[in-house]
């Protein structure tokens, strides 16, 4: 099983590499699978299968990152973008990357925050976090959060890299008793705050709770106000019991090779209203803040 998980894997990663060094160029999914000996349609099963994602938005979704980097971090003019990242003019540049932005090219530059950058998937076998996590290939992205508060419930855990972890028996307790207090809100995204600033082997605080507008007026719930900042955003998707393999795998094996550079500070575990913990699968997003040192996807297409 693990070897013919390695083959498609090698399969996919032949792919992405092509992908990754030649945004500039057509990139049609059909010619793409043929490259590692497969038709469009097994390709995209084994794709989707691994990671969740369509190869032909894969490459859209990539085309546009690497053009939201360049505005950042070059002073090239948009029809030298739009062409370097695959579009055949700047009117339907500008189009897709509106589209998926929110905003036109000018705009993104003008305000300078790394906003919804998709970083380079690597499907390396080595690379990965085992396929007994029965999760999927994390999706990655590179993002900004304005200033914002949670108010909740809080307490103190002992976290992932702390010599006597107890997460797994604290926060579920956390969770219950934020839920208790706030059953009439459910219908709202709820916020893991994890006050790291002591660095991840301590003890540290962790807010369960969900975001306000005004710190709450009350000595039932605790506030933390977290300050606007890039974060690596991990998009995971399976057991909830497997976060903990995939966080130390992106710590040990991701973010060594990423460009970016964690930073202590607030840990953010992002889930969707009436969240079931003990689902066979679950969809969150945990963030981690960072400093850029470097373009995470154009460092990956030496073309551009």
């Amino acid at each position: 099983m693990e070897s013919s998980r390695r083959l498609q894997l090698h399969r996919i990663q032949q792919v992405l590499d092509h992908v990754h060094h030649n945004l500039d160029k057509p990139l049609a999914v059909a010619a793409l699978a043929k490259r590692c000996g497969l038709s469009r349609w097994q390709f995209n099963r084994i794709l989707a299968h691994q990671t969740g994602l369509s190869l032909g938005r894969y490459v859209r979704e990539m085309r546009l990152s690497q053009a939201a980097e360049m505005l950042l971090f070059t002073k090239q003019r948009m029809i030298d973008i739009a062409l370097a990242c695959g579009f055949s003019c700047d009117i339907s540049f500008s189009r897709s990357f509106k589209q998926h932005f929110g905003c036109a090219p000018v705009k993104y530059r003008q305000r300078g925050l790394p906003c919804l950058l998709k970083t380079p998937m690597s499907c390396h076998p080595d690379l990965l976090p085992p396929e007994s996590l029965r999760s999927r290939v994390p999706g990655i992205r590179l993002d900004f959060q304005p200033t914002f508060t949670v108010a909740g419930v809080a307490g103190q855990v002992n976290g992932l890299f702390s010599a006597c972890p107890d997460f797994n028996d604290k926060l579920p307790r956390l969770w219950r008793d934020f839920s208790s207090i706030n059953s009439a809100d459910a219908d709202h995204p709820r916020i893991g705050v994890l006050d790291l600033a002591g660095g991840s082997n301590a003890s540290f605080t962790y807010l369960a709770g969900t975001e306000v507008q005004e710190p709450p007026a009350t000595d039932t719930l605790s506030s933390i106000t977290v300050p606007g900042r890039n974060y690596v955003v991990i998009a995971f998707h399976g057991p909830l019991v497997s976060l903990p393999d995939v966080l130390k795998w992106f710590f040990q094996a991701w973010l060594p090779n990423s460009g970016c550079e964690a930073l202590h500070a607030y840990d953010l575990e992002i889930y969707p209203p009436g969240l079931t913990p003990s689902a066979p699968q679950v969809s969150m997003e945990y963030w981690i803040p960072v400093k850029l040192c470097r373009p995470m996807i154009s460092w990956n297409a030496p073309n551009c």
